[in-house]
């Protein structure tokens, strides 16, 4: 069987969201549009699952929004916001360490005639909060801060940078999609004006995204004429798929506290045991337990997770598909790596499953493969 330890990319489906997804296909089929009254039974169970995600983001329920997965969520809250701003507002302050669809958005944005404008971010990924303020001026549109980076971990500054923002009247928009269900979310300490979180991150299914648009913040539709969910996504909405993330949201908002414990406990194992060469990226004091990125001294990292694959260990590299690569290359080019030893990077994720034999099974291979590297 094989050791997973790909978990930020996608988790296994929970038991119990399996069920709810089976459950609420069968009995509650309706349109949530429709007047009738299987309509409104659907009608009403998405209500539930908004004031479910409200109530463990302490956030207001009317504010939340489901789209097809996150990446499309975070394009959704960023043009949405954009287009309630006024429009001679031209500029975006955000980091090169943003997801990919961040990333995407934003460079179709400079098409469009934005100026995006990066803050730099020090060796551990944590963004200067002095030049975050240098930049943040009378013509920022819009801030985008990730909260949790996808590729090694580190943990930025949301709330301190939410709160100037909004001095100067700046909406902020966050990616949660590594945050939830791992350290503590609520939306009413961070200040975000908008947050994207992903259903299949935390045991839900794979085409579920959650938005949560701050009700007092002015934001305009995307799509002109669309009546579902306010505007904000077109589309008859998937009950089953919401209602299978809502369970597995709730589960992971209840079990965060102890899993992260967990996490942080197999990260000092980890720390402990890695080869003196191998460098963890990141400051284990201000990120993420579940995400360890590595830098290896002699090894590319595709090689290395493909031979962990035919160890039967799934991990991940920057390397592994062209979205990826840009992603950990822009990540890692910003915290001043160099490209040629960007290439040596690989990222291993843990989860409420993962064991310490996971982890010596995968140090074991790591071990051997440098040993092997070495002598060629």
């Amino acid at each position: 069987m094989m050791i997973y330890l790909d978990y930020a990319a996608t988790a296994p489906m929970r038991q119990s969201a399996i069920n709810a997804y089976a459950e609420t296909a069968k009995q509650v089929f309706g349109n949530t549009q429709s007047l009738h009254d299987a309509g409104s039974a659907a009608a009403n169970l998405l209500e539930a699952c908004r004031r479910t995600w409200g109530s463990f983001l302490n956030a207001r329920s009317e504010g939340i929004y489901f789209t097809g997965n996150a990446s499309e969520g975070n394009q959704l809250a960023i043009r949405s916001l954009l287009r309630g701003r006024n429009k001679e507002l031209r500029e975006i302050v955000t980091t090169k360490l943003e997801h990919a669809s961040v990333l995407t958005a934003l460079h179709e944005l400079e098409k469009e005639g934005y100026r995006i404008r990066y803050v730099p971010v020090d060796t551990d990924g944590i963004l200067d909060f002095e030049q975050f303020q240098s930049l943040v001026t009378k013509q920022t549109a819009l801030v985008v801060i990730q909260l949790v980076n996808s590729e090694m971990g580190a943990i930025q500054p949301v709330t301190k940078c939410a709160a100037y923002a909004k001095e100067k009247a700046v909406p902020l928009h966050c990616d949660i999609v590594q945050a939830l269900g791992k350290i503590p979310v609520d939306m009413s300490q961070l200040g975000a004006a908008s947050a994207v979180c992903s259903g299949h991150k935390i045991g839900g299914p794979k085409g579920v995204g959650i938005v949560w648009m701050d009700p007092s913040i002015h934001w305009e539709s995307v799509y002109e004429g669309t009546t579902h969910q306010q505007g904000f996504r077109a589309g008859t909405v998937d009950m089953p798929g919401i209602v299978s993330a809502t369970i597995a949201g709730k589960e992971a908002a209840a079990e965060q506290r102890e899993v992260a414990e967990h996490a942080e406990e197999l990260q000092r194992y980890l720390m402990e045991r890695l080869p003196e060469e191998v460098l963890l990226t990141g400051n284990p004091a201000g990120k993420s337990p579940f995400i360890q990125g590595l830098l290896l001294p002699h090894v590319e990292g595709q090689w290395m997770m493909l031979e962990c694959n035919r160890q039967q260990i799934a991990i991940s590299t920057g390397t592994a598909c062209k979205i990826g690569a840009g992603e950990a290359m822009s990540a890692m080019n910003a915290m001043g790596v160099e490209q040629d030893v960007a290439r040596k990077f690989i990222r291993i994720s843990l989860a409420r499953n993962t064991t310490r034999q996971d982890i010596d099974a995968f140090l074991q291979v790591l071990r051997s493969s440098l040993a092997k590297s070495a002598l060629y």
